[in-house]
Order: structure tokens, then sequence, then C-alpha cells
């Protein structure tokens, strides 16, 4: 009669010793779910790489070129002469970096100087194609070097309003050769009326 209690008591330890092994189980698989590490992201899930920085940004910029030294300008005595002046700018012809002319007007000098006056008249023909009624007198001051070369040419007064007439005249004159003034450089003042063929 004792034999029946013992196996209801052995069946009850298996049940306990089954119920314990499920529930160590269990206990273990949480264990492990929870320190199991996390699953690679897919290729396509992964995020961007981030952009190298750039050189130029982490380079500190250059420095700056220096400073071009200060030039003194040259004394006033100096920036005064006549001759710095002729340096600088086209050959003059020798005797025309004077302050004042004192030579004078010869008859020869004054009948080049119409003469050159009759040429230029070219210049004002051409005008006269782009305005017929084109018309004036213009005065222009001419200085002439000891050597009967053109120092320097100047409009003095300009009645006609063309630019590129007066321009064309000036240029003229400026290329001219005339006789040798007498007692050096010579200024002078040519008058030419322009005035259309009747």
């Amino acid at each position: 009669m004792s034999s029946p209690p013992e196996r209801k008591r052995g069946s009850r330890r298996w049940a306990a010793g089954t119920l314990v092994l499920v529930l160590a189980a269990g206990v273990a698989a949480l264990k492990v779910g929870q320190h199991r590490p996390s699953p690679e992201p897919s290729a396509a899930a992964a995020p961007p790489p981030s952009p190298a920085p750039a050189k130029d940004v982490a380079e500190p910029p250059p420095p700056p070129p220096p400073e071009p030294e200060a030039v003194a300008p040259p004394p006033p005595a100096e920036a005064a002469k006549p001759a710095e002046t002729a340096k600088s700018g086209p050959k003059r012809p020798k005797g025309c970096d004077v302050e004042e002319c004192r030579g004078t007007v010869s008859v020869e000098i004054h009948s080049a100087l119409g003469a050159k006056a009759g040429q230029v008249r070219g210049c004002y023909e051409r005008a006269l194609s782009h305005n017929a009624g084109l018309q004036g007198k213009v005065e222009i001051d001419v200085r002439i070097g000891p050597t009967g070369e053109v120092c320097s040419t100047a409009l003095y007064k300009d009645g006609l309003g063309d630019p590129s007439v007066t321009s064309c005249v000036l240029q003229r004159f400026r290329s001219g050769l005339f006789p040798k003034p007498a007692g050096g450089c010579v200024d002078t003042r040519v008058p030419i009326n322009f005035v259309p063929p009747q």
C-alpha cells in the first residue's frame, strides 16, 4: 500500500524538476536575448559616410602679402625740371624746354605756317562729308624750336566745334618742319578759317 504514494511523490518531483528546467531555460533565453549583439545594419540602411574635411578648411589661411615699401616722391625742385618731363614723354627737340621763347618769327616762318594751314584743309574737307554746314575759325598756338622742329601745339580757340578736325590740324602742325627762327625758339598763333567751298 505504500507504493502508490511513492509514485505520486516521484511524479511530483519529476513535474517540479521539469518546471524548474523550463523556468531555467526561459531565464537563460532572456539573458541571452539581452546580451545578444544587435544585427549588423544592411548596406542599404547604412548611413552615408561623413565627408572628409577639406584640407583648405583645416589649414590656416596663407599670410597676407607684404605691404609695398613707401616710395618717397622726388623733391619739388627736381620734379619741376623741364628735363625730367622731357625724359618721361616723347623726345622733344633741343631748345624747347624753356619757359619763354625769345626768338623772332621771320617772313619765311610766316609763309611756312600759311602753307601748312592750307595743307590742313584736308582735315576739314573730310568732316564736310558728314556735316555739309560745318564752318568756323580755329586758332592754334605753335612753338617752333631753334632747329625749326615743332616743340608743341595747342588749341587756343575753337569756333568750329568738331574735335576730329582740331585733332587732325594739331597733329599736322606737330609733324611739320619750319625755317630756323633767329634768336632761339618762337611762340606763334595761327588762325585758320574753315568755310565750305562755294
